[in-house]
């Protein structure tokens, strides 16, 4: 394996974020059921143009339809995530035994033409000991939301051109053009970009901070057209091409659990 992508966290993203693996996971078939995008005429996955709400299916432990698993590397144990029923609605729960995938929905989602704001909710009981995505080996959460963007990836430097190939040369996929995620952080201020050293294209902004919301349900509406030109210095967001959850704890070696609830972009 390259030196650039041997484990840890914020590697594992670089080379995994946005990446949509139905099936091609060993032992995935065991643990999701998943109902892909429905095709258009000409083959081409339906993007939606908002989240598929979880509260519209049914709690029986299967993956909602319009929800893929992407995976970050293979050889990674996936985290388990099933539609429960909870305080009277369905929602998705994540847990993660030593683990680190994630689920994703596509979408296509212009944030500067309306609706720039994401609202979700999510609940976490505890946060591993230790854990910071600020640290490359100590980067696991509970609980993330991972929006993926589109762009010209041809108008990068060579250095960020150099690095998409390299993943793409890895795992097969395609990286985002850019991947701005929401992370529950146990120890960085509300509001922190965290940047990924290996490239300049993935940004985390930490929506909630240590434990004093711990054990209840959390409610946010973030300004993603202002988070996006604030991790990126300025630059202008493009189309949201996917919303994804992810929930880890492969690098502490512990166990994650975490809730979610609806996704939506609202104005």
């Amino acid at each position: 394996m390259s030196a650039s992508i041997r484990p840890g966290r914020r590697r594992l993203l670089a080379a995994g974020a946005g990446v949509v693996a139905s099936g091609t996971l060993p032992g995935c078939a065991s643990l999701f059921d998943p109902v892909g995008p429905v095709p258009q005429p000409d083959g081409s996955p339906r993007r939606h143009a908002q989240p598929v709400p979880f509260s519209a299916a049914r709690p029986d432990g299967r993956l909602p339809p319009g929800w893929e698993p992407y995976v970050l590397r293979r050889d990674r144990r996936p985290t388990r995530y099933e539609a429960v029923e909870a305080d009277g609605g369905t929602v998705l729960r994540a847990r993660a035994e030593r683990a680190a995938s994630g689920v994703q929905c596509e979408l296509d989602h212009d944030v500067d033409a309306g609706r720039r704001f994401l609202r979700w909710r999510w609940r976490a009981d505890t946060l591993a000991d230790g854990a910071d995505v600020s640290a490359d080996e100590l980067d696991d959460a509970p609980l993330r939301v991972v929006l993926a963007f589109g762009g010209n990836v041809a108008t990068l430097p060579l250095r960020e051109r150099s690095f998409f190939e390299l993943v793409r040369t890895f795992t097969g996929k395609e990286l985002p053009y850019a991947t701005l995620m929401y992370v529950w952080d146990a120890v960085l201020p509300v509001g922190t970009v965290v940047r990924v050293p290996r490239t300049t294209r993935i940004r985390y902004v930490v929506a909630e901070s240590g434990t004093k919301s711990l054990g209840r349900w959390n409610d946010y509406r973030r300004d993603v057209a202002d988070d996006y030109r604030r991790a990126f210095s300025g630059e202008a967001p493009g189309h949201v091409t996917a919303v994804g959850l992810l929930t880890d704890s492969d690098d502490l070696g512990g166990m994650a659990e975490g809730w979610y609830g609806d996704i939506a972009f609202v104005d």
